[in-house]
């Protein structure tokens, strides 16, 4: 089975993929190639890693897939996934999935999609926080004073949200391309508006792709009772299935 995992980011995803990792002759990436894709208008990419997930199912070489080495997180979960022998269940996390999940729908009846629903201001609030470039004091002080002299922008966070042409916000090559854009005016507005219509999106796609989508609020992953269920849903028989920490974990990692 391949299970695609979906969240307006900030959601818990990180604590799925613990889930399924953990489980026997399974894998599951997070956010394994964002490099090579837009949060729409690039659908092969995405079909690609689909069809290499199910080649890999079907015992071809673990080796053959399409991954972003440059990312630690990634690469880290690729080395392991070449040294695996048998594949039972296999995946990625991103948010970014959501607006091609009818045409993988429409190419596998193999994948579940399990999107992640947390409490809407929470969110925001997690995703003004991890929008801040981080800067030790001292390099906080350095880097102002570089930019008036050299009168180069003087950024203290990126915008993943709205159009902008990098002077107030930090341009990033890589996620700004990952999310729709929104007109604010404000940062803040502009994820509240992502969020409300992430989870639109979710709703008006899971009735057409029917009982291999579905939406959890992210509190019930702290339900062990949930786990079993879960398991089942992606394939692991029941005699198969290896508990872990449901703790929440809010993700670290280089973007969602």
């Amino acid at each position: 089975m391949i299970v695609i995992g979906l969240g307006a980011g900030r959601t818990g995803t990180a604590s799925l993929a613990k889930l399924v990792n953990a489980q026997n002759d399974a894998l599951c990436f997070h956010e394994m190639n964002p490099s090579c894709v837009r949060f729409e208008g690039t659908p092969r990419p995405i079909l690609n890693t689909i069809e290499e997930f199910e080649r890999i199912l079907d015992g071809g070489p673990s080796s053959e897939l399409t991954v972003d080495l440059g990312r630690g997180v990634a690469a880290k979960a690729y080395d392991a996934l070449s040294q695996m022998g048998r594949v039972r269940l296999i995946g990625d996390i991103a948010f970014y999935y959501l607006t091609y999940a009818e045409r993988i729908a429409e190419r596998s009846d193999r994948v579940r999609f399990l999107c992640l629903k947390r409490d809407r201001e929470a969110t925001i609030e997690s995703w003004m926080r991890k929008s801040e470039l981080e800067r030790w004091p001292s390099k906080r002080i350095a880097d102002r004073l570089a930019s008036a002299i050299t009168r180069a922008p003087y950024h203290e966070s990126r915008n993943f949200w709205m159009e902008h042409d990098g002077s107030r916000w930090a341009l990033d090559p890589v996620w700004d391309k990952c999310f729709p854009k929104f007109p604010g005016p404000e940062k803040r507005d502009a994820i509240a508006q992502y969020y409300d219509y992430y989870y639109e999106e979710a709703e008006r796609v899971a009735p057409r792709i029917g009982s291999a989508f579905r939406i959890i609020e992210t509190e019930k992953l702290n339900d062990p009772a949930l786990q079993p269920e879960i398991l089942s849903w992606l394939g692991v028989p029941p005699e198969d299935q290896v508990e872990v920490d449901a703790h929440i974990h809010q993700s670290r990692a280089n973007a969602a």
